[in-house]
Parts: C-alpha cells; structure tokens; sequence
C-alpha cells in the first residue's frame, strides 16, 4: 500500500506541475487501526485514513465512503453495504461505519475521498478491505479437544507436548480456505507440511479460564472475567486438490504454567485445542474440518515445555512426517473431548510475537573438556538454535545468563537422535539471556554451532529520537531494547526472566514512552481488556498485574486502568475506548474511596497487601510514606476521570469528580503538607513532586514548594533521588515549571543514582534498581523517554484536540545540545522537530500532517498559531 500511496504521490506532482494546483490525495486506509484486518469483532468498526498533497496548509473539509461486498461492486460506485454521502467534517480516524448490520465472516470493500479546503476534490483512495471474525458462539462448531485430562490438578509436574493430526480430501477446485485456530497455552499448526503463519507463543495470553487459587501468598478475591483469544489465518495456497493434512502441536505456555508457585498456585488446566478449517469451493459449496474426536493425537520428542524453566527435547523420540500426508498413525489415540474454557473467544487483533532478527555469537570460548560459553553483543529475550552432530543419545545443556550473571533457572535440554547434523530450537518458552553456558561430555560445539533467536511481540515502529548528547541517545537505544524484550504476549512485564508479569504499575509509568515509540493503538486495547477482565466487578479492585498472576504494587499500580486510557485519548483521540472502559475506571476511583483512614488518607489496599509507594528509589534511607503516594495516586485517579466525564459528555459525573478532587487535596495537605519548611515530606524529592505534578499543591504555595524541591534537588548534587513513580514527573515539573536545564542535569549525570551506566558496553538494558541489583532488564526507568520527545523535541499532543490534531512543537534547547530530531508518527501522518543551534541562531525545521494544524514555540518565546500542514522553517536568536 505504502508504494501506491508514492505512486499516488508521484503522479499528482505530475498535475501539479502541469495545472498549477496542489491536491490532495487519500492513502493508508486503516479500519480499527490495521491494514485489511481478517477477524474484526466491532460491528461498527472505525475507519481511518491519511491525506498526501504537495501543497502546504492543507486540509480535509468533507469526506465520502463507499463500502461494498465485492470489489467490483465498489469499482462502479456501487456500495451496496453504506454510502454515507458528502459528510462535512475534518474526521480523518476514527470513522464509525453506519451501513448495514455486518454478520459473521463477511468481507466488506471499502474506499473513501475527501474535499479540502478550497472545495476541491480528491480522486478515490486504494481500496481497503475488512473480514469480520466469528461474532456469535454458534459460529464455532469446532469441539475443544486435548491428549488427556488433568489427572494431578495439584501437581506441578506436567507431561510431555501433546501432537495432533487430521487427514482430510478434496477432490474439486478451492476458492478460499480460512482457519480459525486456539490452542491453549501455545501452539504451533501445520497444514501439509507447511507452517501456518509466522506467529510463536501463540496466542496471546488473557485471563484465559476458571482456576483454583491455591497455597496464595496474600488474599485475593478473584471475580475476574475470562477472555480466550483465537487466530485467523488465509490458508488457501496450503491446501491441494488431494489429501491434505493438518498437524498441531501444543504447548503448556501460561494456561498450564506450573513451575513459579512462589506466590501461589495459579494454573488453568492441561493442554486443548480448538480448530475450524473452513472451505469454500469454486462451485460455492462448503466443506467444515473442525476438532472433534476423529482427530487423532500422540506425545513426542517434547518431554518438558515450560516458560520459566525451558524445554527438554528428546530427537530419538520424532516423529518424522506426522505433518505431513501419508504418515502411519495407526499407533496414535482419538483424541479427547475436553471441557471448553470458560473464557469467550475473541479474535486477537493484538500484534502477534515474532522472530524478529538472528544473532551470531561474538565470541565462543571452551571452558573445559565439557563447557563452552558464548556471548552475544546484547541482551536479548528469545532462545537458541543450535546445529550439532553426535551419536546417538549424546545430550546437550544449554543455560541462559543475563547480564546479572543469574540463569533465573533457565536451562534447555537437547538429546540428539545421532547420524548426522541436527538442527534444533525452542517453540514454548522464551529466555533471556547475553551469555549461554552449554555443557555436553560428549558433542563439539564451535562458534558456528549456535545462533540466538530474538523473539518478542512486534508492534510497529512510531517514533525515532536522537540528539548531539550520546548519553540520551544511548538512554533512548537501550529503552527500545528493553521494552522489546519485555513484549511478550501483547503485554509488557516487568522483566522477561524473572516474574514475566504484566505489571500495571510499571505500564503506566513507561505509557508515554511506548505509544512515543511504538503503535500500541492494538497492542493497549488488548491490554486494557484485560485490566477489564482482571478487575474485581464487586469491590472495583484492579490487581496490580493483568491477566493476573500474583506480583506486588498499590493504588498507583491500579490506577494504571485509569492514568493509561486516558493517555491513549491523548494521543489517539478515541472516545470509543474511553466508553468501553468508563464503567471500570469509575469503579477503581470508588474502590480507592473504601480505602482510607478517618483523615482521608489511604493506608491500606487488599486484605495482607503490598503498597510499594515510590518503588526503587535509590539508596536505603527512609522510603517515602506510602499513604503519601497512594493518596496521590487517589487524587490523580479522580482528577482524570474528571477530565474522562467531560469528554463524553457526562456533567453528573463530572461534577462529582470535581467534588471529590476538592476533598482529596485539602485531606492530603492537611495530613502532609508542612508550611514551615514548604515540603511535603522531608527526605525525598517525590515527596513534593507528586503534589507539584498533580496539582495539589495550594495556588499560593506552588511557588514555595517548587523553590523547596529546586533546594533539595541542589542539596545532592542534582541527582535523582526518585523511584518508578516519581522519577518522569521529577522531569515534568522541572521543565513545566521553566527549569528544564535542571532536568537534563539529572538525566545527564554519569555517576549514581543516575542513567551515565547505560555507557558502558557491559550493560545494554535498563535496571530494575539505580544500584544495578536484581533484574537487569526492566522497562520502567524508560518512563524518562518521554521527555526526550516532548521537552527536547518539543512534540506534544493537546488536549483540547485530542488525537494530535492539534501539535504543539516547543522545543527546550538545554544542557549544550547543539541539535535535537524527533519524529512521530501520529494516526495522521508524521510529525517531526528538527532543530539546530548555528553561531548564536536556533533553527528550527517542522514538519505537520495534512489535516493538523500547530502552534510552534520558539525558545524566544516567540508563538506561532495555526501552523497548517507541510515542512516549516523557524529561525529565532538564543536567550
């Protein structure tokens, strides 16, 4: 599409040269935020697309979309499923279709055009398209079928990876084949040898089934929701006028994760698998091959498969061609018939986890007769493929060490079949790892022997950042890493080897940084749903990790179900989520308001709890208070869903919002706030800094108390002194409030606490804490990314015209930088700040999409309003 959209682009400079006359064109046509998606649920899915012109200033003023069955239906003008006629708006995301009502697996064609500013027209867009996915329970005929039942539901032992298989003709032409597939917890499907789709741990993981809480470390009342999401892949160059066989193979993954009971015992059940192979003959005759148990099944090679732990693979047990047609499966068993999950299967839209680059060892080094260690030029989350030769029943030991020096227990076992070279890897965990310590008695390994596999969920690229300090640039590589390598599942964790657990807490604080860096337009809708699912419906609670899976936090970790859709608003401009959502965000703010003392403050969360208050904060003196934090937290909750009420219309609620911040604040400083010394706390910066942050702080002492925070912050040396929580507002206050020389100074500091250890070549991931103990690999501290972009760069969204259809670029040149790029892609085409510093000149080059307009802010203080579309230059002296 990105090459018609050139082609487009190209030919209408053509026009321009030869008329004299700018257009406009459409390209990127998006329908819930994905190009051509093939399993859409929203029965009014949002329509979105992007506007190109050769002219500056440029704008849509109405817009027309044609939606039809078929493609030539469409060609002719003739939409057969909505017209919606010349609507005059500026609307160019975010479309609701309001044609005709959408059933099952149907397949809409759809085109759009678009008048700008001077009335003039725009030729006919590309032509999109979108498949709905099976949208009612009936759709599924399919039967949930599995190897065996859960003989041992208190065990932690499982068994070895079941395999199934399914023989089926045809004997007449095929005009499409489509698969619908789940396979709990992972799976991998084949259809005549050939692999489905480039997906691994699939799919992604939810709050999948019912599960017995057992042996739990702390009390949790589950009242949780249950959500199974299915694949949909188009298989119809796979299947072959002949037999054809289909081929499954599961994996435990988080539906029957057994090996981290350290918090409880929290697994679902044993392996199951659901699959509908649908197809359509030329003739228009249809043909179903779904589970059931006529499918046979066996275990194999695959003795062990856990996350945590790894896999043990025995290549004297394969089972060579069982993929494939005319393999003898006589000695394989029916496959049972297994209770259905008590999840509702939903499509995942969610962007699937990938292989996403190959790494070769920099060095391989013999330790002795038996052990060899290989290390790679980074950290990386996903696992090792390895190309052997020995002798029958020779084994290998792989262990996987991170830059802690700590394997977190993550071993592979490999056993080779023998006579010949043996390739082999992974398909149900993932490792993290920059060393890999492999021990054999037996087999010679080279530098050649093994290669590393970097594996994550893969969200496109959105943002780009880089400046003349090194220290920032590094900071912004190695965040990008980190983050990759905690995207598993359609989810950030905390880390990827230790708990692998989708802490809220942490997303908040990093939510910036992400959608600054990536497309979580799919990636957060999953994620919130399953906030939604974890949630508990009778007391509002949202638990500290979602899908749920033990780990601490407070109420700035469920807060994240409020702090994280309404950034989502911010830079995307979806009310639609903000509806789908409101519901339970308004619960959490109620829940919250069941959790203080007489005074108003909240001291307690869960029954036998955690509240973390600032978490990591460096050094070991006094920890802030943690009712400080979480009344915080209580009052930020409220003041967005505040913000949340208005946009969708709802002035009750509104008001009362307003209320309840009134009353928060004067509790809050009535218990915290000290005149005298202008602090809320001494001792540590966050202190004052979620007040200043949040506005709590009275009109008349916001000075005072930013002058205090300014002092303290003098005191030592302009470290930080913060954990996740305060460390981005730290930055924000400081450069909201005129200061932002003080907030490179923190994030330039080489020496602890402070970001300079991201120098040194012997580290290339974010710490979980400023000393360096414990995980090396933990996105939260990449909360500071944000800044990069929005104070350096200047690229920030308002909230008055949500979505970045209204950019403010106000670039802070501090700190000696001589030159500053950052880029984003926004949902109407890229917005860019590239500034340089020339003698004594500020020179300033931005870039706004089509249909945007920007206010620029120079350093001067110079404002410029209105800045229409196009490439603008800005040249200001140096205060």
């Amino acid at each position: 599409m990105k090459y018609y959209c050139l082609l487009l682009s190209f030919l209408w400079g053509l026009v321009v040269s030869v008329s004299g006359q700018e257009r406009i064109s459409v390209c990127n046509l998006r329908c819930e935020y994905l190009e051509d998606p093939v399993a859409v649920e929203n029965e009014k899915p949002l329509l979105s697309w992007q506007l190109q012109s050769s002219g500056q200033a440029k704008k849509q003023t109405a817009y027309r979309v044609l939606v039809a069955s078929t493609p030539s239906l469409l060609a002719e003008g003739k939409a057969d499923f909505w017209d919606s006629g010349k609507i005059v708006s500026s609307r160019s995301c975010q479309v609701g279709y309001e044609g005709k009502p959408l059933d099952s697996r149907q397949t809409l064609y759809w085109k759009t055009m678009v008048w700008d500013e001077e009335g003039e027209v725009s030729p006919w867009s590309e032509t999109g398209r979108w498949t709905m996915g099976l949208l009612k329970p009936s759709d599924w005929e399919a039967r949930w079928i599995g190897n065996r039942e859960d003989c041992y539901p208190d065990s932690t032992l499982t068994g070895p990876a079941p395999y199934f298989r399914k023989t089926f003709c045809i004997n007449k032409p095929v005009k499409q084949a489509k698969v619908y597939i789940c396979g709990l917890g992972f799976y991998e499907m084949y259809l005549n040898g050939e692999r489905v789709g480039d997906q691994v741990l699939a799919p992604a993981v939810t709050n999948f089934d019912r599960r017995s809480l057992k042996k739990m470390l702390y009390f949790f009342d589950d009242q949780s929701a249950r959500r199974v999401l299915y694949n949909t892949f188009d298989v119809t160059p796979l299947v072959q006028e002949a037999e054809n066989t289909v081929g499954v193979l599961l994996g435990n993954g988080w539906y029957n994760q057994r090996d981290r009971t350290v918090e409880g015992c929290m697994w679902y059940d044993t392996p199951r698998l659901l699959c509908q192979l649908e197809i359509e003959y030329a003739d228009g005759s249809t043909e179903l091959v779904a589970t059931d148990d006529s499918w046979k099944t066996t275990t194999g090679p695959l003795l062990h498969d856990a996350i945590f732990t790894g896999e043990e693979y025995d290549a004297r047990l394969e089972l060579d061609g069982w993929n494939r047609n005319g393999y003898k499966d006589s000695s394989w068993k029916k496959a049972l018939l297994v209770r259905a999950p008590e999840g509702c299967l939903h499509a995942q839209l969610a962007p699937h986890e990938k292989i996403t680059r190959t790494l070769q060892p920099v060095s391989c080094e013999q330790k002795n007769d038996s052990t060899y260690w290989y290390a790679f030029p980074e950290m990386i989350s996903g696992w090792a493929h390895i190309k052997v030769q020995g002798d029958v029943g020779d084994r290998i030991k792989l262990r996987f060490i991170g830059e802690e020096k700590d394997d977190f227990g993550q071993v592979d076992l490999y056993t080779l079949r023998g006579g010949g070279v043996e390739q082999w890897e992974p398909r149900f965990t993932w490792h993290t790892f920059r060393y890999i310590e492999v021990i054999s008695r037996q087999v010679r390994m080279s530098r050649e022997s093994l290669m590393a596999k970097v594996v994550h969920t893969d969200p496109r690229p959105a943002g780009s950042f880089s400046c003349s300090n090194e220290l920032f640039n590094k900071i912004n590589e190695v965040y990008l890493r980190t983050q990759k390598n905690n995207f598993h599942g359609s989810i950030s964790s905390d880390c990827p080897h230790r708990e692998r657990l989708a802490y809220t807490g942490d997303a908040q604080v990093v939510v910036e940084s992400s959608i600054l860096s990536f497309d979580m337009t799919q990636f957060y809708r999953k994620w919130f749903d399953d906030m939604e699912d974890a949630r508990n419906r009778k007391s509002g609670y949202v638990p500290h990790t979602a899908p749920f899976g033990g780990g601490g936090g407070g109420p700035a970790w469920g807060s994240a179900y409020v702090i994280m859709p309404w950034a989502y608003y911010c830079y995307y401009g979806d009310t639609v989520l903000l509806n789908c959502h409101y519901e339970g965000m308004k619960q959490w703010v109620a829940y919250l308001g069941t959790r203080t003392d007489t005074r108003g403050i909240i001291v307690r969360e869960e029954p036998n709890g955690w509240c973390l208050g600032d978490w990591c904060a460096p050094g070991k003196k006094m920890e802030l208070p943690e009712p400080l934090v979480n009344t915080a937290y209580y009052y930020h909750s409220a003041d967005l869903m505040s913000k949340v009420a208005a946009v969708l219309g709802k002035e009750e609620d509104r008001r009362y919002f307003d209320q309840l911040c009134t009353q928060i604040r004067q509790d809050f400083n009535t218990v915290f706030f000290n005149p005298s010394t202008h602090h809320y706390w001494e001792g540590r910066q966050g202190a004052d800094v979620f007040p200043l942050a949040f506005g709590m702080v009275p009109e008349d002492e916001k000075e005072a108390v930013f002058n205090a925070l300014l002092a303290h912050l003098d005191s030592i040396g302009n470290h930080f002194d913060t954990g996740i929580m305060a460390t981005p507002l730290l930055l924000k206050v400081l450069s909201d409030n005129g200061r932002a020389d003080i907030a490179f100074q923190l994030m330039n500091q080489h020496e602890m606490p402070g970001f300079g250890y991201v120098m040194d070549d012997r580290y290339s991931c974010l710490w979980e804490r400023w000393e360096g103990k414990a995980s090396r690999c933990h996105p939260m501290f990449g909360s500071v990314v944000a800044w990069f972009y929005r104070t350096l760069a200047g690229i920030r969204y308002d909230e008055a015209e949500p979505g970045m259809k209204h950019i403010v670029i106000a670039p802070q040149p501090v700190g000696g930088l001589t030159y500053c790029s950052g880029s984003y892609q926004s949902l109407y085409g890229p917005v860019r700040s590239d500034w340089r510093i020339e003698v004594d000149s500020f020179e300033l080059t931005v870039e706004i999409p089509i249909n945007t307009t920007a206010t620029v802010i120079l350093p001067d203080g110079k404002k410029y309003r209105n800045v229409g579309s196009g490439i603008h230059r800005f040249v200001s002296s140096l205060i």
